[in-house]
């Protein structure tokens, strides 16, 4: 159905954003002019009052290029349940959601009267985001250990380790072998193993061919 965008209510605290994108409405305002259509504006109508809860970009565009009328979904509610349906709008299509937008759906939804009692599990889904992000703006603890886990896990990744956590040995200036230098080896490499200490090198036993072709020690002098 149609409706006059005069008609439509976009007042009732249903914007869950944390502002309006005037260069996103002016990018679908060249987009309107070169003929790209767009998804119909979803409003709640409580008996009197058409509430939007999804589409303010695309309404602004519309208001800006001085079109009469739009596309609207229309479903049965409130002016409050417009808000609670607005906590989830632009989860999958639009302008995605920043984080600041997400935490503030969240803040609402927290607060607002039909859904301040829920769970995180049932705030997540009413506003499409993740158990664990909602619990992190619920109690701040739970976000500081959660930055604390990814930090850990970041370094984990990258190998990045603790100044001492790697042993290691040294590896003291030999006089009588020219180029030598003080070193450090970490501790169980395979340099280190090598530089443990000094390795005996059995001598050989010097062998002679005998007449027979075969192998025989030497007799010492």
């Amino acid at each position: 159905m149609k409706l006059t965008l005069t008609s439509i209510r976009i007042d009732g605290g249903t914007q869950n954003r944390e502002m309006i994108d005037q260069d996103w409405v002016h990018t679908f305002v060249e987009r309107m002019k070169e003929g790209a259509e767009f998804p119909a504006l979803n409003v709640c109508f409580d008996g009197t009052d058409y509430w939007l809860w999804d589409g303010f970009h695309r309404y602004l565009a519309y208001m800006q290029l001085g079109v009469r009328e739009a596309e609207v979904l229309s479903r049965p509610g409130t002016q409050s349940d417009a808000q609670v349906l607005s906590f989830g709008a632009n989860s999958t299509h639009g302008k995605p959601r920043t984080v600041a937008d997400k935490k503030k759906s969240v803040e609402n939804a927290l607060a607002h009267p039909q859904t301040k009692d829920k769970n995180d599990v049932e705030i997540a889904k009413i506003c499409e985001l993740s158990q664990s992000f909602v619990a992190s703006v619920r109690d701040p603890k739970v976000k500081e250990r959660q930055d604390k886990n990814r930090q850990k896990s970041a370094e984990k990744k990258a190998g990045v380790a603790s100044p001492t956590s790697t042993p290691v040995i040294s590896i003291a200036t030999n006089p009588s072998l020219p180029g030598t230098g003080s070193v450090l080896l970490p501790q169980g490499t395979t340099a280190q193993r090598a530089a443990s200490g000094p390795r005996r090198i059995p001598e050989e036993t010097p062998r002679v061919v005998s007449r027979g072709g075969r192998y025989a020690p030497a007799q010492n002098d």
